[in-house]
This record gives C-alpha cells, structure tokens and sequence, in this order.
C-alpha cells in the first residue's frame, strides 16, 4: 500500500462512481452530491492548485482504493483537518485506512510541522472510530444530533490527535 498525491490522470470512473455508493457515502455529506469523471478531475486539479489542501490517494499495487485529504495545512494555528474514504468496499475492514492515516500523520508533523490533526465523525460510523483510536486520535467533544444522515440526525464525535 501507498499514498501519493492523486493526479488529474489517476481520476477513473471507478474513481467517480464509488460516491454513487449508498454504502460508500452512508457518513458523509457527498450523499447530497453529484459526481461525474469530469467534475472529480476539476476537484483534483483544484486540491493540486491549493497549497492549503493535499488529496492523497490510497492505492494497492497501482490500484487507487480511496483517498486521504489533509486540509487546512496552511492554518496560522497549525493544524488541519483529516478526512478518507476506501471507495473500493472490498478492501473494507483490513487495516488499509488506518495505515494511510498514519502515513498522512508522518507527512503532517514532519513535512507541515503541525501541531494538531481533527476529524468529526458520526457517531455510527464505527471502521472511522477505529481508524482514528488506532491512530491515537482521542475523543475531544460530542454535538449533539449534529450531522443528517440516511434521514436521521446523528452525534457527531470531535477526534484530535496532537502531534
């Protein structure tokens, strides 16, 4: 497994249909959204353009499987955001995310000298829970029914990780 920063070229249709996955998308806002091939290589070209985000890809033997976004890098506070997604289901539960969270966490604290990485998670999303405490991430607040989702509202749960 690797990550890399995606390219335009790495953007497929697989790539734009894994957001077309109830499953996929069953925590995140991009439940609301439309993806096309066209739209998600503006997206990538527009991460490439931003010195303030990196979109990494996730790939396994030169096969892309999901993404890990850090954003916010350029924040006078020293942090940023983490968000991912193994858009191929069938590299779910294997450790995989928790592995290119890590390596994000590497590049975070010795390439950008951050200070502090987050993520807010719903709190049914059980493999980002995992993904998170494995990582060291601990648990900083909860909003209550905080996040819509599959026509529920849920908790969100507030993760940090100080590096």
């Amino acid at each position: 497994m690797e990550i890399r920063l995606l390219q335009t070229n790495d953007v497929t249709e697989t790539y734009a249909t894994w957001f077309s996955n109830k499953e996929v998308v069953k925590y995140s806002d991009n439940q609301y959204r439309c993806f096309s091939i066209e739209g998600q290589k503006l997206y990538v070209q527009t991460c490439l353009n931003d010195k303030n985000i990196e979109l990494y890809g996730i790939f396994i033997e030169g096969r892309h499987i999901g993404n890990v976004v850090l954003d916010g890098i350029k924040s006078i506070h020293r942090r940023a955001e983490v968000t991912y997604v193994i858009g191929e289901k069938s590299y779910w539960g294997k450790g995989i995310c928790q592995h290119a969270v890590s390596l994000v966490i590497k590049k975070a604290r010795k390439d950008h000298k951050l200070n502090k990485l987050f993520a807010g998670i719903a709190s049914n999303n059980i493999g980002s829970k995992k993904v998170l405490e494995k990582n060291n991430f601990i648990l900083e607040g909860i909003r209550k029914k905080h996040l819509y989702y599959n026509n529920l509202f849920e908790d969100q749960l507030d993760y940090g990780l100080l590096l």
